[in-house]
């Protein structure tokens, strides 16, 4: 409404420096009119934003959770993978992930595991923060803001 006001006040002192000749009710009107479709068109950018905010987050969370495709390294699952495919707990993950991660369990539990070279500091974080954003991953899925978020998406 502030903007409206503006544009009223900018079109008043315009139009009174002009000849009394070229002021009119219609000179007026056309301005309000213009004032108004702007507004229609600001109002219409905002929903536009609005709705593809809601795509890119939904799309963000369909899509790193997908069942077609490795969790950890995003390689698409071919048909016959499919189903060999490996489910850790809530993750899917290819064969080769699925090594690693389990790697990355025993050694964080203390169990016996054939260390590879680069099983270290750095790789231990990765696999962590892997983890912690899964986990962040699966609340947000699951919380009453992200069912509200697909309602809207809906409507």
């Amino acid at each position: 409404m502030g903007v409206t006001m503006a544009l009223k006040g900018a079109a008043h002192a315009f139009l009174n420096h002009l000849p009394a000749a070229g002021r009119s009710t219609l000179d007026m009107e056309k301005v309000l009119n213009i004032t108004e479709r702007l507004e229609l068109q600001k109002r219409r950018e905002e929903a536009r934003r609005y709705r593809e905010k809601l795509r890119a987050i939904q799309r963000a969370v369909q899509c790193a959770t997908c069942e077609f495709k490795c969790n950890m390294c995003g390689r698409q699952f071919s048909e016959d993978e499919g189903e060999q495919a490996s489910v850790f707990g809530d993750y899917h993950l290819c064969a080769s992930c699925r090594s690693e991660f389990e790697d990355f369990i025993k050694i964080t539990t203390n169990r016996k595991t054939q260390r590879m070279f680069w099983h270290k500091e750095a790789w231990l974080r990765l696999w962590s923060a892997w983890v912690d954003y899964q986990e962040a991953l699966k609340s947000f899925k699951n919380s009453p803001e992200f069912q509200e978020l697909l309602e809207h998406k809906e409507a």
